[in-house]
């Protein structure tokens, strides 16, 4: 399963290579997942209906990762644990990396604070 990034989406939908065509990789073979965070940045970023009615079709063919029953301390404790490391990622990150590793998915990302988090020693698998 790749957990696709907002980062990721971004350049799927420029049509920026490598990243464009790994999404498409992951849409063709049903290995896309999405989960709560990652929908919610999309559908915030979106301009208009035109939009909405290209981006929400794709987005409804992912599977959608469950919540983990301990996703807010899980990732409450990851990032105090990333901070004593001086490592402060967003927020929102940190929930898409808890969804991540509960799930066991690859994260397909552009996004350097989940680099950082894997360099300080979470167990990420990043694409």
């Amino acid at each position: 399963m790749t957990l696709i990034d907002t980062s990721a989406w971004i350049e799927f939908f420029r049509g920026r290579d490598p990243i464009a065509s790994a999404v498409d990789e992951a849409l063709a073979s049903n290995e896309a997942a999405l989960c709560g965070p990652i929908e919610a940045e999309i559908r915030r970023g979106l301009a208009n209906e035109r939009e909405r009615a290209a981006v929400l079709p794709l987005l409804s063919g992912c599977h959608f990762l469950a919540q983990p029953d301990a996703l807010w301390t899980e990732a409450g404790d990851l990032g105090f644990a990333l901070r004593r490391r001086g490592i402060t990622p967003k927020t929102l990150d940190l929930l898409i990396a808890v969804h991540a590793l509960s799930h066991s998915a690859t994260l397909l990302t552009l996004d350097k604070d989940f680099a950082a988090m894997q360099a300080a020693g979470v167990p990420l698998q990043l694409a």
